[in-house]
């Protein structure tokens, strides 16, 4: 072929009926495509409404055949001649001559394909989360702007028969016995690949059948798509399953295999803990995750699989410029496999890398009754208002009047608030355009007096590229809201207002959740109470006295928000018709539905007031002496002489002034416990709370305030190991431990400092010791 005829267009005809197409009143969008005799894409071109298509292609270098296909659209830009034919595509070879410039193809396309190219859709949708631990709570954040790969891995007629011989007969060897017998085959290393996910990994071998049925539910759930309770008991039915059994005992290895591939509930869970490498995919489909976390994309399973699709996913997110890195690969692939899939269903994907960049929560926010001029009052810390006494319409509906009033501004578990408080406010964007541009949060003590402005920096993140000698790189950087100054136009100004962080405002890039923990708490802050300089509490001395100079100034507080104009003027909201609206869900991790705050009277005039209940005070804790009547345990040596029926009196003095903790208290001889008070013995599994009041110089019980008490021979002999004389001890050393819990929150954190904990020894000996 010379170079002349080379470069001279190859024009190709083809001529496609679709049978029955047109009574169909769903459109077919088909095409012609062109590859060459090794796959590469030369051209397409669609069919018109008579089936006709007509391609040139430019060859460069000559073919032995020309591959034609028709096949549904594909919206890639270079379309995939893999991915044609597992959808259904119909091929026809053409022989290639250089000298002869003109071809057609002719195809025929029955109704069961073509209608398979419309109905095959498979629509695929979750969201990429990472959890991240803010002070003492765990929450869940979106991963933004990440690649996620969905792949279709093969259904078990496919696996199954791909199976070694010596993996079926162990296999049948497991289901014929009922255990899983000594040795097990050992599994090679995965090989290469992205680090495993936490999460359910492969049993350490060899394991017994009975380990396999006692595998932790909790582990393997540690997906969402792993076995549940009712997997985990189908491993239990796997030996139970009389068909399987048989065929297992007496079948052929066809037979046993067919038998296998009509038990996938029972098969899979093998698969995943002892086989895993036998597992093969292939993807199907990506998806960009958008701010929320959330993915969405179509995929078409093919004409030739009728299985229920089996879904493995895959992350990735730039780091660095084009650099990506893979955040979401869970090993092994059978056990992180979503098994018949339904289409549409949402899947939450968890990742765990280090490289994983996070952005801001962004729960939707539904106005009450559609209202779109709204201000969410949403949470303090991480705790929404939907779980405070007072600002919850969940809460006040199902809780007396008076108990009511008494816990307002408590938590719903009953914690009172300490330490720096951070409220998190959310403006509707609709509030922009009425000119709506600062607000102000202002605190008092009780329900009366003057309010105070909170005067302590507000700081959002904003995300924006920087260009540096290795390339472009994020950086995040923090911008003071307020409070600041506002001028008024007028040669005055309005102090301590705070600006609205709407997606105007940014001064570069987009405002954007920062990597670290503490940023992200900065971040998502709305103003700052400084509880512990405001309201500080009690602290004691060893002996139980409070120290000099401190006061317990708990009790409830106010904060107040009001919103501002450009100039620094209050704004109306009844004349704008904003509304200030309170979480309607117990958490913020979904669709956020919300409330009007008015009919649960935290509106007064243009201002939202909420009450919470501050209590910074500590906790004390002391042991006394242990005791036998009125023979006490030394300082200096802690020693008792003590008779096996000797009873002996072990008082401590756990208090917090208004019963704001909870506490433990711990005997332990040796390292055996034998006396341990920190459930409470009339609600099982909740903790010992301290008695409201208290005093710092009664003994905390639960039983009736009396101490603790135990006789000789009991702590000799409660809990002896079993290489020990069954008799018990003659003499013994113990150690008494009370740990008291201050229950006060900052909404993020639980530990404030305000704790308070006592150590104690003390021997026992039921023989004579020297006197010095």
């Amino acid at each position: 072929m010379n170079t002349k005829d080379s470069a001279s267009p190859v024009a190709i005809t083809i001529q496609a009926q679709l049978l029955d197409a047109a009574k169909s009143d769903q459109k077919v969008e088909a095409m012609a495509y062109a590859f060459s005799s090794e796959a590469v894409f030369l051209g397409s071109a669609p069919l018109n409404d008579k089936g006709e298509a007509k391609l040139a292609l430019q060859t460069k270098a000559p073919a032995d055949t020309v591959r034609v296909l028709v096949g549904p659209r594909l919206d890639d830009k270079t379309p995939d001649f893999a991915e044609l034919m597992r959808r259904g595509a119909l091929e026809q070879h053409l022989a290639y001559n250089p000298r002869q410039r003109e071809l057609k193809a002719e195809f025929t396309v029955f109704s069961p394909i073509w209608l398979c190219w419309l109905r095959s859709a498979v629509f695929v949708q979750g969201q990429l989360l990472k959890k991240v631990t803010i002070g003492g709570s765990v929450v869940d954040f979106p991963v933004c702007n990440a690649t996620v790969e969905i792949y279709e891995v093969d259904p078990l007629y496919i696996i199954i028969p791909k199976l070694p011989l010596l993996v079926i007969d162990r296999l049948r060897d497991i289901i014929a016995s009922g255990r899983i017998k000594e040795p097990v085959l050992t599994l090679p290393p995965h090989g290469p690949g992205p680090i495993p996910e936490p999460g359910p990994d492969p049993l350490p071998l060899p394991v017994t059948g009975a380990q396999l049925r006692r595998l932790n539910t909790t582990t393997l759930a540690a997906q969402s798509h792993a076995p549940t309770a009712d997997s985990m008991a189908s491993l239990t039915a796997l030996s139970e399953s009389t068909e399987l059994r048989y065929l297992a005992q007496t079948g052929s290895t066809l037979q046993f295999q067919q038998a296998l591939i009509q038990n996938p509930v029972l098969i899979r869970p093998l698969l995943c803990w002892l086989y895993p490498r036998f597992v093969t995919m292939q993807r199907v489909g990506t998806a960009l995750t958008d701010s929320c976390g959330h993915f969405r994309t179509v995929f078409f399973q093919g004409c030739h699989n009728h299985d229920i699709p089996d879904l493995y996913f895959k992350a990735t997110q730039p780091i660095f410029g084009p650099i990506k890195a893979t955040i979401y690969a869970p090993t092994p692939v059978a056990c992180h496999t979503w098994w018949d899939y339904v289409s549409g269903t949402e899947v939450k994907l968890y990742t765990t890398s280090p490289f994983a960049h996070t952005c801001a929560p962004c729960p939707p926010v539904v106005g009450p009754n559609g209202v779109g001029r709204w201000v969410a009052f949403l949470a303090v810390g991480g705790i929404p208002l939907s779980q405070i006494y007072g600002t919850s319409k969940a809460l006040k509906d199902s809780t007396l009047p008076a108990v009511l009033a008494a816990k307002r501004g408590l938590t719903a578990d009953g914690r009172p608030w300490g330490g720096l408080l951070r409220p998190r406010l959310l403006f509707a964007n609709e509030l922009e355009a009425l000119g709506v541009q600062h607000y102000q949060v202002s605190w008092r003590r009780g329900f009366s007096g003057n309010f105070q402005p909170l005067k302590d920096g507000i700081q959002h993140y904003y995300r924006h590229d920087v260009n540096t000698p290795s390339g472009v790189f994020p950086a995040w950087t923090p911008f003071t809201l307020g409070p600041k100054p506002v001028p008024t136009g007028g040669g005055t100004s309005v102090p301590d207002l705070t600006q609205i962080p709407y997606a105007s405002v940014a001064p570069e890039g987009v405002w954007d959740t920062p990597p670290s923990a503490g940023e992200i708490i900065e971040h998502l802050s709305s103003a700052k109470f400084p509880t512990h300089l405001f309201a500080p509490g009690l602290s004691y001395n060893g002996n139980g006295t409070p120290v000099s100079g401190t006061s317990d100034d708990s009790g409830q507080y106010q904060l107040k928000v009001d919103l501002f104009d450009a100039h620094g003027q209050p704004i109306d909201i009844h004349a704008l018709g904003i509304k200030f609206v309170v979480p309607d869900v117990p958490d913020l991790t979904g669709t956020i539905y919300t409330t009007d705050a008015d009919p649960l009277g935290l509106v007064v005039g243009n201002s939202m007031i909420i009450t919470l209940h501050v209590d910074n005070n500590h906790c004390y804790a002391q042991i006394p002496a242990p005791s036998i009547g009125t023979a006490f345990a030394d300082d200096c040596c802690g020693v008792l002489q003590a008779q096996d029926s000797d009873v002996v009196s072990l008082p401590y003095q756990a208090w917090h002034p208004h019963g704001f903790a909870n506490y433990s208290f711990v005997t332990v001889r040796g390292v055996s416990t034998v006396l341990n008070r920190s459930q409470d013995p009339f609600n099982p599994g909740q903790p010992l709370r301290v008695d409201d009041p208290g005093t710092p110089l009664v003994n905390e019980d639960p039983t009736g305030g009396s101490p603790a008490a135990m006789t000789v021979h009991d702590l000799m002999t409660i809990n002896l190991p079993a290489s020990c004389n069954p008799a018990g001890c003659v003499v013994a050393g113990f150690s008494e431990n009370l740990y008291v819990d201050s229950t006060a929150t900052d909404g993020w954190n639980y530990e404030l400092g305000y704790d308070a904990s006592a150590v104690r020894a003390f021997v026992l000996s039921k023989v004579a010791l020297p006197s010095s």
